[in-house]
């Protein structure tokens, strides 16, 4: 039986942005947070992706100066729910959720290799307004090791916490 995994680490993304990252599993399964740093020191997002213990997707959360976004499956998967909480107003949302479903994120190719699906072809996009359309999974995904990190440019890791 392997340890859960709970590490933290940092890197660059082709794009050349700053990724900041950590991921804890547990009985519930992956929890992963990370922010992305433009070259210039801005933040574009902060984001948190979990995952349940069969590795599917449970939870999308997505901050940035366009607002903030929630999306989770709902009933027994076969639609997501969630909000953008923007400046002036909140937006519901609420789509069809095929089994399998990927999910890619606009200029965030760390976030979107988190979210399980990418085989799919077809996904719900999450664009930099923090507005969902489903077409084409064409944004660049970086690969993963073989625990399923996103593998970066000069990355350093860490244990999560010290024993």
């Amino acid at each position: 039986m392997t340890a859960p995994l709970r590490r933290a680490g940092s890197g660059r993304a082709p794009d050349g942005a700053l990724v900041t990252w950590s991921v804890a599993e547990g009985g519930r399964g992956r929890r992963w947070r990370w922010v992305v740093t433009a070259a210039g020191g801005d933040v574009r997002h902060a984001g948190l992706i979990e995952l349940d213990t069969t590795g599917r997707f449970a939870r999308l959360e997505l901050a940035s100066g366009a607002g903030m976004l929630t999306l989770h499956p709902s009933g027994g998967g076969r639609t997501a729910r969630g909000n953008v909480v923007r400046a002036g107003a909140v937006d519901p949302l609420e789509m069809a959720w095929p089994d399998g479903v990927g999910v890619a994120i606009v200029g965030d190719a760390f976030g979107s290799a988190l979210a399980p699906g990418a085989s799919a072809g077809e996904g719900w996009t999450v664009t930099s307004a923090l507005s969902l359309r489903w077409a084409a999974l064409a944004e660049p995904r970086l690969a993963v090791d073989d625990r399923g990190v996103p593998i970066l440019d000069d990355a350093h890791e860490w244990a999560l916490e010290t024993d």
